[in-house]
């Protein structure tokens, strides 16, 4: 897997603090979740059980495949979210 954090200077699109998203090794989404700016989580995406994608448009590119945060940072804001 993947971890990888987006903020808005790398996403214009992006209207949260920051979107974290987790990649598996063929680059599909497999979770994904915002920050909001008092570092809350905001919103997240649980995925399906079917493949190809479980967003369905979501598939990065290799190039794209390199974490900047690691799983434990991932995963421990996942859990505040799903606790919320």
């Amino acid at each position: 897997m993947h971890y990888l954090k987006w903020t808005r200077s790398e996403l214009a699109t992006l209207t949260r603090h920051a979107l974290y998203t987790e990649v598996d090794e063929d680059g599909w989404v497999q979770r994904e979740f915002a920050i909001d700016d008092d570092g809350t989580v905001a919103e997240m995406l649980v995925p399906s059980t079917k493949r190809p994608g479980w967003f369905g448009l979501a598939r990065l590119s290799a190039a794209m495949l390199e974490s900047n945060v690691t799983q434990a940072e991932f995963e421990s804001l996942w859990q505040t979210g799903v606790n919320r």
